[in-house]
């Protein structure tokens, strides 16, 4: 095959090793001296393309990417392992979060659903005092959250993804243990819930007015199980970026991601009162009649 580069700096060949033009110290050149010349030669010293983002400026100045786990890294691995195992030995708890808690629920053991005999943790129920309770605080505090400026409901929102990109691996063993996701898919949905909370706080603090916009008033948000994490934050993220208070209630089978999400967004300053959780049993299965 011909030089795909001419003229001198360095060259290169489609396929080397089937020319019997090229020199074998060419062909067993270090490749990585050859980077290192060629980008010596162009006077930029091995530095990254600039109109080449890396991957945490992919959207652009105004919304950071949600961090990877690359699982192909030894030591990522070995950190991530350590945190496994001390996840393992953490009783999970799962309980109303409500300004005011009666404590009357019904207590249920949360099961491995790939492995019955691993108890992830225990989630109480909450009773109908306080979802009566929980449906006063929303209404109440919606005026209040309501009028918070979009600036500082955005901030709330990126401290939260913050918190829980810092939160990553114990994330990932609830998702794995609770949900039974795959380890890939696990960090995955970490993610998708990261980049839900920067997208709805950029979406606020770009162009979002209170006396243009209007909130709808409280949101009850119920998520699935397949994706207990980042559907359930992402439909808690948008409510409360547009001025709305939220009752959050999760799939019956993944309570304890629930607990561990809306605490890591208490944390961050969401009020409670704006945020409340109600876990629960699910619904009746739905039917279809012919």
């Amino acid at each position: 095959m011909r030089r795909l580069l001419e003229n001198g700096a360095n060259t290169s060949f489609v396929n080397r090793i089937a020319d019997t033009a090229v020199p074998l110290e060419q062909l067993i050149a270090d490749p990585v001296q050859e980077v290192t010349q060629l980008a010596a030669h162009e006077g930029r010293a091995g530095l990254p393309h600039p109109k080449i983002p890396l991957p945490r400026d992919l959207y652009g100045p105004q919304r950071r990417n949600s961090a990877w786990l690359d699982l192909a890294n030894e030591h990522r691995l070995a950190s991530l392992s350590a945190a496994l195992l001390n996840g393992e030995h953490q009783t999970w708890q799962a309980a109303p979060m409500v300004v005011t808690e009666v404590g009357n629920g019904p207590v249920q053991k949360v099961h491995n659903p790939a492995d019955h005999r691993d108890v992830v943790g225990e989630c109480r129920y909450a009773s109908p005092d306080e979802v009566a309770h929980a449906l006063v605080a929303v209404v109440h505090q919606g005026a209040l959250w309501s009028a918070t400026p979009p600036a500082n409901r955005a901030a709330v929102l990126k401290e939260a993804a913050n918190r829980l990109e810092a939160d990553m691996q114990p994330l990932i063993g609830l998702l794995v243990r609770e949900a039974g996701k795959s380890f890939s898919n696990a960090v995955a949905e970490v993610r998708e819930a990261v980049d839900f909370l920067r997208y709805y706080a950029c979406q606020i603090a770009r162009d979002f007015d209170n006396d243009s916009y209007r909130p709808l008033g409280p949101v009850v948000c119920i998520s699935p199980w397949n994706f207990p994490l980042a559907i359930f934050l992402g439909q808690i993220a948008a409510a409360l970026a547009a001025g709305n208070t939220v009752l959050a209630k999760p799939a019956e089978q993944t309570p304890l991601i629930a607990a561990r999400a809306v605490a890591l967004m208490l944390e961050a300053g969401v009020p409670l009162g704006v945020l409340q959780l109600l876990p629960g049993k699910g619904g009746r299965p739905w039917v279809r009649r012919w």
